[in-house]
């Protein structure tokens, strides 16, 4: 089976002044083939998940900065996912760097 689920595991972070960053941080980890084996895995496992997550996030930000779990849950794997990204490019003066015969996209296999 294709690899089509993982485990969403998303965290707010709270700058050294106290205020929570409007961004949040999600990680994808580990792969599942169904969504029900994935559920499972996080009722299973969220308990350690949190613990050793947590902590491990933590151990990795700079002194007086905080993070939370605010999620555990399961997402699409985002290769698996159909969409099209569009980006785009702009000067200083706001010019549109890129034209529409020049349209950069990345478009998953």
């Amino acid at each position: 089976m294709i690899k089509t689920f993982m485990l969403l595991l998303a965290f707010t972070i709270t700058d050294p002044e106290g205020f929570e960053r409007d961004e949040k941080v999600h990680i994808l980890s580990r792969h599942f083939d169904t969504q029900k084996e994935c559920v499972n895995f996080v009722n299973s496992w969220s308990g350690i998940i949190k613990d050793r997550g947590l902590g491990t996030v933590r151990g990795m930000l700079a002194e007086g900065w905080k993070v939370d779990i605010a999620e555990i849950g399961c997402a699409v794997n985002p290769t698996q996912a159909i969409e099209k990204v569009t980006i785009a490019k702009f000067d200083a003066d706001g010019k549109d760097l890129l034209s529409n015969d020049n349209d950069e996209t990345d478009t998953p296999e």
